[in-house]
């Protein structure tokens, strides 16, 4: 199942979306947000999976889905928890998460020379203190891709992430034990900089992070940075895009597509 949330309000306006992201029926019959469904996800996500089965058969009402009409999937999410490194015992903080952008939403900064990587996400139900690996890897409701920015010499600006989050098992084969199998295309004024498969283990993740106090739905986890090698510092007028392609070339997420601009201007030399 593929979900987005078109720009609405502060929380979005939840839709079901085709699986070759062309198609998407709107779910306020269900359920209004993502947030929403997330915190009552066992009775929510049944119908949802019912009216992505129906949008597959046009069966359902639908309309034309564009990415850039998408916020973020979750606008506003309880908490964020970040990954900073690969490996058996990764680092845990805690980033901003009251404000994410859309997937074509610019970013924004005061000087040039800005850092910035790819992850991957997940959004989970609520977890109870001390769940175990195997539980938590069952409270993981939603997989998306983010994009990062780093200012370097001020606080972290909102992340982006991309149009789309899906259920783990969209991903068929890719999702094995927490961790998704499939590399991360970054492209930097088209030119590729990253392409590389993340090895975290989302399970773990989550469990070392309810290790002392439960997680409320819609707490998004990520990994990353994903890269195979250091990534050119952005500078005005220089765009980025974020995505993922099935093993037979499709896009799973939509793109996450940023330019870079000047704080409080246009669009670099315009």
């Amino acid at each position: 199942m593929k979900l987005a949330s078109l720009a609405h309000g502060r929380d979005g306006r939840l839709v079901v979306v085709s699986r070759d992201l062309t198609r998407a029926t709107d779910a306020f019959p269900v359920v209004p947000t993502l947030q929403a469904a997330l915190d009552d996800w066992p009775r929510h996500a049944p119908r949802l999976a019912d009216l992505a089965e129906g949008l597959e058969h046009g069966s359902v009402p639908s309309f034309r889905f564009h990415e850039h009409d998408c916020a973020a999937p979750l606008p506003r999410a309880y908490q964020r928890l970040d990954a900073s490194a690969t490996g058996d015992e990764p680092q845990l903080s805690r980033g901003a998460s009251d404000a994410w952008l859309g997937a074509r939403r610019p970013v924004q900064a005061r000087s040039e020379g800005i850092a910035f990587a790819a992850r991957i996400a997940v959004a989970t139900g609520d977890v109870p203190m001390a769940a175990t690996r195997e539980e938590a890897l069952g409270l993981i409701r939603l997989v998306m891709l983010v994009s990062d920015v780093d200012l370097r010499d001020r606080a972290r600006p909102s992340s982006a992430c991309s149009p789309v989050a899906v259920t783990p098992d969209e991903l068929g084969g890719a999702w094995q034990g927490g961790r998704l199998r499939l590399p991360v295309i970054a492209e930097v004024n088209g030119k590729p900089e990253v392409s590389a498969d993340p090895a975290c283990d989302f399970g773990a993740l989550i469990a070392d992070a309810a290790a002392t106090r439960g997680l409320s739905a819609g707490t998004i986890v990520t990994a990353g940075p994903v890269a195979n090698r250091a990534t050119p510092l952005l500078r005005f007028g220089d765009t980025v895009r974020i995505a993922m392609k099935d093993l037979s070339g499709h896009s799973i997420f939509g793109a996450i597509e940023q330019e870079v601009l000047p704080l409080g201007g246009g669009r670099a030399g315009g």
